[in-house]
């Protein structure tokens, strides 16, 4: 009787295994999915002629806009936004205003981003001048400096790239798109905390962009993921910025597939049996 319960409870455990296998398996073999959604944006719905400093729309934000250097300048609205092919715009647009030492750069809090996958995403148009700090979007988390996107001189300074904490691309210029800076761009960078690596694609179809499962990025940064609580716009005459927006990957629950729903419950009734023999022999 006793070896015959072991074998009932090895054969329940052994089932048991199987469902968890196929459990993995599955989840391992899945494509990604879950949901995209939108956490801060700012698309600049402001009047025409204002300046930025002090506005406050858009939605997400811990505060409103507020200059970030003081040495220089604050941008400020233009009535006509930025457009792109498949997204949807509300409102003007970002652009440089002449103050200070000619370097605009204001910024606006959010709470703090810093797990996960999440997106930074903006459309903008530089000047082909670059160096000395701009043109970028800059990162920062408690007052540090974690990252940016843009440019900042050097080989690769008129390109579209993804900057460390010194505002600096990769060596190599896998870091660096294509795009100059100086051109319309759509602007999709993704940060994921748990790979600790931002890849970035410049201009995409946003038909058949797949935020969830996105293609080979134009650029990428392994070994950098920047944090951030504060994202800040620095730049020299020309710029133009709009519909900044993060957003954050919710993944979905994952579900177990109906083979490895019976298996599971195939190992229950196996361990049900064998508790219910041994209860009929212990009388």
């Amino acid at each position: 009787m006793r070896a015959n319960r072991q074998g009932i409870a090895a054969l329940a455990a052994g089932f048991l295994c199987c469902a968890l296998i196929a459990g993995v398996e599955q989840a391992a073999a899945a494509t990604p999915s879950g949901t995209v959604t939108t956490v801060a944006y700012d698309g600049f719905a402001y009047t025409a002629g204002t300046s930025l400093l002090g506005q406050g729309g858009g939605f997400g934000w811990s505060n409103a806009w507020f200059q970030d250097y003081g040495s220089g300048g604050n941008f400020t609205i233009d009535g006509a936004g930025l457009t792109y092919p498949g997204l949807g715009t509300t409102g003007g647009k970002v652009v440089w205003a002449p103050g200070g030492n000619g370097i605009d750069g204001d910024a606006r809090n959010l709470p703090l981003v810093n797990s996960g996958v999440v997106y930074l995403q903006f459309v903008s148009q530089f000047g082909s001048q670059t160096g000395g700090g701009t043109p970028n979007i800059r990162l920062f988390a408690s007052g540090s400096l974690t990252g940016g996107i843009g440019g900042n001189g050097g080989p690769y300074g008129p390109k579209m790239s993804i900057l460390d904490t010194t505002l600096n691309p990769k060596s190599d210029g896998t870091s660096s798109s294509a795009a100059n800076l100086s051109g319309l761009n759509l602007v999709v960078v993704q940060i994921d905390y748990r790979g600790n690596t931002t890849q970035m694609w410049v201009n995409p179809d946003l038909g058949t962009f797949d935020y969830l499962n996105p293609p080979a990025p134009d650029a990428a940064y392994a070994g950098l993921a920047p944090a951030f609580d504060k994202i800040a716009i620095y730049s020299r005459f020309p710029a133009n910025v709009d519909e900044l927006r993060v957003l954050r990957i919710q993944p979905a629950i994952p579900t177990l597939s109906r083979a490895a729903l019976i298996a599971m419950a195939l190992a229950l009734a196996l361990l049900g049996l064998g508790m219910s023999r041994r209860n009929r022999s212990q009388r």
